[in-house]
This record gives C-alpha cells, structure tokens and sequence, in this order.
C-alpha cells in the first residue's frame, strides 16, 4: 500500500468521521498514518528521528492549537452573549445602550 492511497483513505474517513471540516484530521487518523509509515518504510534508508519526532510534535502542537482555538472561541460567543444581556438589562432600568 502506497502512502498515497492511505493518504486519500485518511482524508475519506476524516470527512465522514469529523463533520465539522473536511480538512481536519482526527488523532486515531494520525497514529494510523504514522503507523503505516512505519510499517511500509524502507529496511535499508530507514526514516530519520528526528524528522519522526518533529512530525510527531507538529501534530501535537496544532492539536493544541485547535483545542485552543476552539476554546477561544467558545469564550468569544460567552462574552458577546453576557455583553447583549448586561447591555438589555441597563436599557431595563432606565439607562442608555452605548
């Protein structure tokens, strides 16, 4: 099996699996890609280390990129909602929106 075509299965069961965005890959999509890497490498030229352990961490640092993003985010929807509901409550008793 080439690495292109676990290439294309992965980006296949990411879409079915995700369904929030068709380019986001899940972390079972990763260790299964990294896995295959492995298996499928050549004896003889055998890949590098350190460029394993920087694919490695590169994955780990956009996961924790997007967990945080989507926190953010959350936290953005909270604090316009709070704003909306402090800015209707001070038009309630009498004061003016700004």
């Amino acid at each position: 099996m080439s690495v292109s075509t676990v290439s294309t299965t992965t980006a296949a069961s990411t879409t079915t699996s995700s369904g929030s965005s068709s380019t986001a890959i899940a972390t079972d999509d990763f260790l299964k890609l990294i896995t295959t890497q492995l298996q499928n490498q050549n004896p003889l030229d055998p890949t590098d280390t350190t460029e394993f352990t920087n694919q490695i961490m590169s994955y780990a640092t956009f996961n924790e990129l997007s967990s945080m993003s989507e926190t953010l985010s959350e936290l953005s929807d909270t604090v316009s909602a709070l704003s909306s509901t402090v800015t209707s409550l001070y038009s309630a008793v009498g004061g003016t929106s700004a």
